[in-house]
């Protein structure tokens, strides 16, 4: 049921741009060399070709004159490898991306609710696993930042209890209280 609010397939692309860059960055790298391979083995061909030392000779004058159109068969079995091996790459793009694009995404959540001063949030991976320091580190700052709040709270309260503070000592305990009211920290 978790997974159907989720949304897996409509929220792929959770870091459209980012995630869009991936994707292309490694289908650009796929389609180079493949490119290149193809240029190397039509050269090669045609060196040889002209050469006379790429093709097999036989006593037969007929067989030999078929031998010569081997680029044509070889070059479409090329192409249809680098076809398949670009659907290959763009398959890997997508989910290596999403891999990188879905922790990032996660990290700018949790840095926009510290933002608005909520140091109650938490950042959570559902791969511990891979992002555990992470997770650790950053719960910790939060759970840090929570506890020096909450003992500036304790001091304000000690300090106004006190009874005999200035006003212009009221003054600054009330500004203290007001920021304190924006921290969510309890």
């Amino acid at each position: 049921m978790d997974k159907i609010r989720r949304k897996p397939v409509s929220n792929f692309l959770i870091k459209r741009s980012l995630q869009i860059g991936i994707i292309f960055k490694i289908l650009f790298v796929v389609a180079m060399t493949g490119i290149l391979t193809t240029a190397i083995v039509t050269l090669v061909y045609n060196s040889k070709s002209q050469s006379g030392t790429f093709y097999y000779m036989s006593n037969d004058i007929m067989e030999d004159l078929e031998l010569t159109s081997i680029i044509q068969t070889v070059l479409p079995s090329l192409v249809a490898a680098q076809c398949v091996t670009i659907l290959i790459a763009f398959a890997v793009g997508l989910f290596s991306s999403r891999k990188i694009a879905v922790p990032i995404y996660k990290i700018e959540k949790w840095a926009g609710e510290l933002k608005r001063g909520n140091l109650r949030t938490e950042l959570a991976f559902r791969e511990p696993d891979e992002m555990k320091d992470l997770t650790i580190a950053c719960n910790s700052a939060t759970a840090f930042y929570r506890g020096i709040f909450s003992e500036i709270d304790v001091l304000v309260e000690t300090a106004d209890h006190a009874g005999s503070a200035s006003a212009e000592m009221k003054l600054s305990l009330e500004k203290i209280r007001k920021i304190l009211k924006s921290v969510q920290y309890r």
